[in-house]
């Protein structure tokens, strides 16, 4: 497939804060979702994409506060997952999903609340609570809330990572009408990102 030329540029989110994408490859429109910290110009996030985008449109993008996109007046899960909306908005209205860490969680949260999702896959996802949340009870409500999601979901894990990452994953993928659980040997710093891409493409295909 005849890749389409790169492009880059910024979607406003619900409340008008600029969040800056970028775009590579052809085919359906696949957009990564990030860790809250790491920016769509990260070595892994460049990698990965690159290597997706053999068979899709990949986008990329900066969080809210990170890198080149705006902080907003605020930072909530609701604004999150705005922004991630914005930036399907961009990719023509509707995309699957790969996520990692927070990033998967955020992307299940986009699935559960928008029909604009077809697909989602989520690599080890990972809640970091605010100062003074209760862990449990943030795990408990985001697990729930899971069950109104309505999409195939494939949810990752590396064969050598924690138990607790592990089951963190395996109760994710039970706990969605459509969800399957994976292993990848492994943890996430040595799985061969080829592995990982040709795990998400079998997936999406």
């Amino acid at each position: 497939m005849e890749r389409s030329p790169g492009a880059s540029g910024i979607a406003l989110s619900a409340d008008g804060t600029r969040i800056a994408w970028s775009r590579q490859g052809s085919g359906p429109p696949l957009v990564i979702v990030n860790p809250l910290l790491a920016d769509r110009s990260s070595s892994s996030t460049r990698v990965l994409a690159d290597l997706l985008s053999e068979n899709h449109t990949v986008y990329t993008y900066d969080r809210r506060g990170v890198g080149e996109s705006g902080m907003g007046e605020e930072y909530t899960a609701e604004s999150d997952v705005d922004d991630l909306l914005a930036v399907v908005a961009v990719a023509g209205g509707s995309a699957s999903l790969y996520g990692f860490s927070s990033g998967a969680f955020l992307a299940l949260r986009a699935a559960e609340e928008s029909a604009v999702i077809t697909r989602v896959v989520a690599l080890e996802p990972t809640l970091t609570p605010d100062e003074g949340e209760d862990e449990l009870l943030l795990l408990q409500t985001e697990l729930e809330g899971l069950g109104g999601v309505q999409v195939p979901v494939l949810v990752l894990a590396g064969s050598t990572s924690g138990d607790e990452t592990q089951n963190l994953a395996r109760r994710a993928a039970d706990a969605l009408d459509e969800g399957e659980f994976q292993l990848l040997e492994g943890d996430t710093a040595s799985v061969p990102d080829a592995a990982l891409a040709d795990a998400i493409e079998s997936f999406l295909d």
